[in-house]
């Protein structure tokens, strides 16, 4: 029998993994358009300036972070070897989800702050 911690965690990486698969194209679209609607608080104010400089600096780590898995799932999908076991691509795919779980997560908090923050009223 199967304890519920392991299930917990084996759900959590499938979870992760699949929400990794659609990050590949969600990440580079969902940072491109939180900075093109919210662009406006660049002539805000302050905050607002620092807001967007802190989506946008997550969002290229966040792709950068993530190109290497995204190399290593290509070559678990074109090659016969995946890693030392066959849970390896999810991992990875886990990984790439984790990341764009994180982007949205700091997104979504710093553009409410900016939104409160602001001095202007749009």
């Amino acid at each position: 029998m199967t304890d519920w911690s392991y299930l917990l965690f084996a759900g959590s990486i499938y979870a992760l993994g699949f929400v990794g698969l659609f990050a590949f194209t969600l990440l580079p679209l969902r940072a491109y358009l939180a900075i093109r609607r919210n662009k406006h608080f660049w002539h805000s104010s302050n905050v607002g300036k620092f807001a967007l400089l802190v989506v946008a600096v997550a969002a290229v780590s966040a792709i950068s972070l993530s190109i290497f898995p995204i190399a290593r799932v290509f070559r678990c999908l074109a090659e016969a070897y995946c890693g030392p076991n066959r849970a390896h691509g999810w991992l990875y795919l886990a990984f790439i989800g984790l990341l764009y779980v994180g982007f949205e997560a700091i997104s979504v908090c710093t553009i409410a702050f900016a939104r409160k923050f602001s001095c202007s009223t749009l």
